[in-house]
């Protein structure tokens, strides 16, 4: 694509629950080029999608994909699994599957791969160590490091997100995913002049989003509002 491409946060989450189907299900209806969702594995092997590591005070590596379902049944929704979100997207819109913890790319990556075309989804992850696995193992998937998300002092970022370069070369990233704070010092400026590829993250703010959406500079921004992004756009 050449236009920047518009990736919906975990579906559509203002207009339907964040990382369900009904939020997926969203995104394609109102045109979103792209959906990005959190992977987590159960107790019980069971890789569902769900942001959060735990659920109710219980770590989801502790619970089984039933009893994690149990847990949230108060709230009226479903978790999927990520099997059941592949099947509802297959054909329809491009994925940005984030790992959220170390030790399953292989897995997801098998799963993935059984629905999706390697040209329909990339995956990422604040962990280095997972992008490496992957890369190491599917040279041929995009990968992006996601920047921005850690605890921060004072409000300042961490040196190297502020200043990915080496860490983007040691995994063989092909982009990197940039908290939008990140971009008040210098980071897209520099992330040209070494000829990298920058996605924005998470940007909601009707200003900002028009003149990310109009930056050639910005690959892709993720938004809560994927229907505004496209307005915009």
């Amino acid at each position: 694509m050449n236009k920047t491409i518009i990736v919906g946060h975990r579906g559509t989450p203002l207009l339907a629950k964040e990382n369900t189907l009904a939020s997926f299900t969203k995104a394609i209806e109102i045109g979103a080029d792209m959906i990005e969702f959190d992977v987590r594995k159960t107790k019980d092997g069971i890789m569902m999608v769900h942001h959060n590591p735990s659920i109710a005070g219980h770590p989801i590596h502790q619970l089984t994909y039933q009893e994690a379902n149990q847990l949230v049944s108060s709230q009226g929704f479903v978790i999927p699994t990520v099997e059941e979100v592949l099947k509802l997207t297959q054909g329809k819109i491009k994925l940005d599957i984030e790992v959220k913890e170390v030790g399953y790319e292989r897995e997801v990556l098998d799963l993935v791969l059984k629905y999706s075309k390697k040209d329909d989804f990339l995956m990422t992850s604040f962990h280095d160590q997972s992008l490496g696995v992957i890369k190491q193992h599917f040279p041929e998937i995009k990968v992006g490091l996601l920047l921005g998300g850690r605890p921060r002092l004072m409000q300042l970022f961490y040196h190297s997100d502020l200043f990915p370069e080496k860490r983007y070369q040691k995994i063989k990233a092909d982009f990197l995913i940039a908290h939008y704070q990140l971009l008040k010092s210098g980071f897209l400026e520099r992330a040209v002049h070494n000829k990298i590829g920058v996605y924005v993250w998470t940007v909601d703010n009707p200003i900002l989003l028009t003149k990310l959406l109009n930056d050639n500079r910005v690959g892709a921004v993720i938004t809560n509002k994927p229907d505004l992004a496209i307005t915009l756009a």
